[in-house]
């Protein structure tokens, strides 16, 4: 099932997932996108993945097991992974859960592109 709110670039060995749902609450929502990421995996060796989590504003726990599992695999295939644009309201969850000690948030999805464009794999 593709996921309809996922809107992906890929350049300069960089894949730009933006995400376009407000609310990932759902395990209809949770599934599709996860589906999406990992296939973004799959079809990318040593995937530079950054997720745009701009417009994102509500966030479930299960959603965040999602990202833990994506950051594994992309870690074991010698990729990166980096979350831009997170909102202030949703990163006391990253830090709660101690995700922000694993995964690398930039203020935007932007900045993330910048880093990875200036330090490649």
């Amino acid at each position: 099932m593709p996921c309809d709110f996922l809107l992906v670039e890929a350049y300069d060995k960089i894949v730009l997932a933006k995400v376009m749902k407000e609310r990932l609450l759902d395990p209809v929502s949770i599934a599709s996108l996860s589906e999406g990421l990992s296939e973004l995996v799959d079809r990318h060796p040593r995937i530079n993945l950054v997720i745009d989590a701009g417009d994102i504003g509500y966030l479930s726990s299960a959603m965040l097991g999602k990202l833990v599992a994506l950051f594994k695999a992309i870690k074991a295939a010698k990729g990166r992974m980096a979350i831009g644009g997170v909102k202030p309201s949703l990163m006391p969850l990253f830090k709660v859960t101690q995700l922000d000690k694993i995964i690398t948030f930039y203020p935007d999805a932007g900045q993330a592109v910048t880093e990875f464009r200036r330090n490649p794999l």
